[in-house]
């Protein structure tokens, strides 16, 4: 064997098994799910008093952050978007202002806030609304069915199984904790090609 394939070997090895690693430790929220699938079940649109009430469980520890992938459309909301979290208890526990402003039409936004540290396996729910925004600047939410994670919505005073294609974020520990889910996300990936390719 040359030191050219040696030299490429490492090259290959120090790309897969290194850089990932050190990548990671920048990382400072770690996803709990994928995003759903969506649009199958449409869209609502939030406005003045027509706001939108998720229900959802958290998974794991240190929730952080929200995920889901919101419309402007023709970039016509440029009002504030206030987002409250609530526990079980109906306690208001965090609340974000973003503006529509900074929002493009189906772009996927994360809201995030200061961690909640006991989160895993409990229930919870966002509102989310935009009081001065009139008819024409309306933001939306796509709809997707329910899961594990997303409960059921309310909208309209109604309530629906289902709702946003959410993805929760949670603040890691420590770095070895967002390296091992790396590591373990990137050799199930390879794993997953191997099996495949004997298929």
């Amino acid at each position: 064997m040359n030191k050219f394939n040696l030299f490429t070997i490492f090259t290959i090895l120090f790309l897969l098994f290194v850089v990932p690693g050190l990548l990671a430790s920048f990382i400072k929220m770690i996803p709990a799910n994928d995003q759903p699938g969506y649009g199958s079940k449409g869209s609502v649109s939030i406005y003045g008093q027509r706001d939108f009430t998720q229900y959802f469980v958290s998974k794991n520890k240190n929730l952080v952050a929200i995920g889901t992938t919101i419309k402007n459309p023709n970039l016509k909301n440029k009002k504030d978007i206030i987002f409250n979290l609530y526990d079980d208890s109906d306690n208001l526990i965090r609340t974000t202002t973003l503006n529509g402003f900074n929002i493009g039409d189906g772009d996927f936004v994360k809201i995030v806030f200061e961690n909640v540290v006991d989160s895993e396996n409990k229930k919870y729910y966002f509102i989310l609304s935009s009081p001065s925004a009139g008819d024409e600047e309306t933001i939306g939410v796509f709809l997707t069915e329910p899961t594990d994670e997303i409960l059921e919505f309310i909208y309209d005073d109604e309530t629906h199984l289902g709702g946003a294609p959410i993805v929760t974020y949670h603040k890691p520990d420590s770095r070895l904790e967002v390296i091992k889910v790396v590591y373990s996300n990137l050799f199930s990936k390879l794993l997953f090609l191997d099996f495949q390719r004997i298929k």
